[in-house]
């Protein structure tokens, strides 16, 4: 009786350490290829399969210009640029962070000196603020308080 439990329990060990060394071949490393291939069937799209992004010409009056001129032209001349406004900014030694706020305001580079203050107030900058000479590009308008927080405290 013994010779048959003991036949029994060893195949049934065999079987599953078969099972088990199977499995762990079968998950073996998966090369990139297969991978790719199934992240495109489940449509995933890549970056180069995009391609070079392609002007688009709007025509008003399509009778007057062959398709050829507006095909040859350069994309930049066909849209209007905004002129840069640059602006020069000086602080001058000496100047307190709240009195540099307000001229910062007054010049149209921030839109709000009380947060200016609150927000260098809370980073501790009050006494980095250096004297000198800055330039400010405001072709879109104000910055962003932390821009200027940033080129000024450096």
């Amino acid at each position: 009786m013994r010779s048959q439990k003991d036949f029994f329990l060893g195949l049934g060990l065999g079987l599953i350490f078969a099972a088990f060394v199977w499995i762990v071949t079968s998950l073996g490393p998966v090369d990139d290829a297969k991978i790719i291939t199934k992240a495109k069937e489940l449509g995933m799209i890549f970056p180069k399969d995009l391609g070079e992004p392609q002007p688009v010409v709007a025509n008003t009056d399509a009778n007057n210009v062959p398709n050829e001129e507006i095909a040859n032209k350069n994309i930049s001349s066909l849209t209007p640029e905004k002129p840069l406004k640059l602006l020069n900014f000086t602080i001058k030694p000496g100047t307190s962070a709240k009195a540099v706020a307000n001229d910062l305001k007054k010049a149209g580079i921030i839109a709000d000196s009380n947060l200016f203050i609150d927000e260098i107030t809370k980073m501790q900058l009050t006494d980095k603020i250096k004297a000198k000479s800055y330039n400010f590009d405001l072709t879109n308008g104000p910055l962003d308080i932390y821009l200027v927080i940033r080129e000024i405290t450096k």
